[in-house]
């Protein structure tokens, strides 16, 4: 889930809550103007000296209609400077290390839908155009690696073409917060997604199949060694993304299970925090069958809220297997954010090492 990354040290607090609640705060009053968030990001292949630049604008905007009810709008725009020159990107890896090198759009629709808050803020329900950046791993120390493997895991980007930025599709979502400690998601969507505005409001399920994700979380207060945990599934049943591509519609069935975990290891100076983040994921009869990362993230270690992480994971593909590292540090300068970043690739068809500068503007 790429889009779950953008500005994700400004909302890491925010995460920390129920999303319910505060989505039923904001639609008992609506916002004021929307969340604009603009990311820019350098990227040199070092082995190869292939470079490229990306750039993606994002305004997310929830307006208050009635109480405890909203409309939500989510755009989205990627200038990509090789593709745009009908290039392809500076690596030839099975999963993207960057999360916003996407194929350019210039105003691709995230979110368009209604969503209703319940029972005092514990039940949100959502109907309408959707992307599944918006509610799922987007735990707040998983998002501060720029790899789109910590977005949505390549068990299930690969399998079909599903909701991931700058994709979207129709969508039913719902979520149940019992307490502030538990919480339950599902969501249906089309199980074809599409950046393009035509084909997002052409609900066609007997072409296009279905595909669901289901997901329980435990979290805890932010104060004890208590982390967040996060088991899901998602079952689709749609035409693969290999299968589109050599122009045929014929659907397949498959299904995929997946854990990330987030534990507290050591604490320190009231500031300081020493976190483990653990990925896995099983997809049997997938181009992804099996997938596995570790990542530490240390706190504050330089400068006040700053943020230094290191990611290693390991996926195995119809097409091969592939470990991938990344070191990166972040670092907050008001309202913007300066992370480089460093990515080694090994694959079954190639090493690269890709140096990374990412600064993210928040309004």
């Amino acid at each position: 889930m790429k889009l779950a990354k953008i500005g994700a040290l400004t909302l890491g607090a925010m995460m920390m809550l129920p999303a319910t609640i505060l989505r039923a705060e904001e639609g008992a009053k609506g916002l004021e103007a929307p969340a604009v968030t603009l990311t820019t990001e350098g990227l040199w292949n070092t082995t190869t000296g292939i470079a490229n630049w990306v750039t993606l604008l994002n305004v997310d905007y929830e307006f208050g209609l009635w109480r405890d009810g909203m409309l939500c709008v989510d755009l989205l725009a990627v200038a990509n400077l090789r593709q745009e020159q009908g290039k392809s990107g500076v690596a030839d890896n099975l999963h993207l290390f960057s999360a916003i090198e996407d194929s350019p759009s210039t105003l691709a629709l995230m979110t368009f839908g209604l969503g209703q808050s319940l029972a005092e803020g514990k039940l949100w329900l959502y109907a309408g155009v959707r992307n599944l950046g918006k509610d799922y791993f987007t735990t707040p120390w998983n998002s501060v690696f720029t790899s789109a493997m910590s977005g949505l895991f390549p068990s299930i980007a690969t399998n079909f073409v599903v909701a991931d930025a700058p994709k979207s599709a129709m969508a039913l979502h719902a979520e149940w917060h019992p307490n502030r400690h538990w919480s339950t998601k599902l969501s249906i969507y089309d199980g074809v997604a599409s950046s393009q505005w035509s084909d997002l409001f052409c609900l066609n399920l007997g072409r296009d199949g279905v595909f669901m994700l289901g997901e329980v979380g435990y979290s805890g207060d932010g104060e004890g060694y208590v982390g967040t945990y996060n088991i899901g599934a998602s079952y689709g049943y749609a035409p693969t993304a290999s299968t589109l591509a050599r122009g045929s519609e014929e659907k397949s069935s498959r299904a995929s299970l997946w854990l990330l975990a987030e534990q507290p290891i050591y604490r320190w100076d009231n500031s300081r925090e020493l976190e483990m983040i653990l990925h896995g994921a099983w997809a049997p009869q997938s181009d992804c069958d099996l997938y596995g990362g570790v990542a530490v993230v240390c706190s504050s270690l330089l400068l006040h809220s700053d943020y230094v992480g290191l990611l290693v994971a390991r996926g195995l593909y119809r097409g091969g297997a592939e470990t991938h590292a990344e070191l990166t540090y972040s670092i907050p300068l008001g309202h913007f954010n300066v992370q480089p970043a460093l990515h080694r690739v090994h694959a079954s068809h190639g090493n690269y090492t890709i140096a990374m500068m990412k600064v993210v503007l928040t309004m």
